[in-house]
């Protein structure tokens, strides 16, 4: 989701727990705890696919209105679906919606 490092430092940008997790795909996802043998099956607990931060973005049906929200921010500031690299750092009101959505996504989860 960051197109360079570079990119990444002349932002200003608050990074929280959750936020980290989707910028760089590592945390709680059961695809990349299933790669560590910490989990027995990579699968969304949707059963759909594997939980991945692509899946949970784009394709969990458990992440439906969090991604309404953040995809409508993304259509009022011009980008389109699903998002290009770089899509959510292009401005502060993109970035916020991302932080929303990772802060819903990784909270409001009753498996874990």
């Amino acid at each position: 989701m960051i197109p360079s490092v570079h990119t990444r430092y002349s932002l200003p940008l608050e990074l929280d727990h959750y936020t980290t997790q989707f910028l760089t795909g590592h945390g709680d996802f059961y695809g990349k705890l299933h790669k560590f043998n910490l989990v027995r099956d990579p699968t969304c607990e949707c059963g759909r696919n594997p939980e991945t931060v692509r899946h949970v973005l784009r394709f969990c049906p458990r992440t439906i209105a969090a991604r309404r929200k953040l995809k409508k921010v993304l259509s009022e500031e011009g980008e389109r679906w699903p998002p290009e690299k770089g899509a959510f750092l292009k401005t502060k009101r993109t970035y916020e919606a991302l932080v929303v959505f990772a802060r819903e996504a990784l909270t409001n989860r009753s498996d874990r």
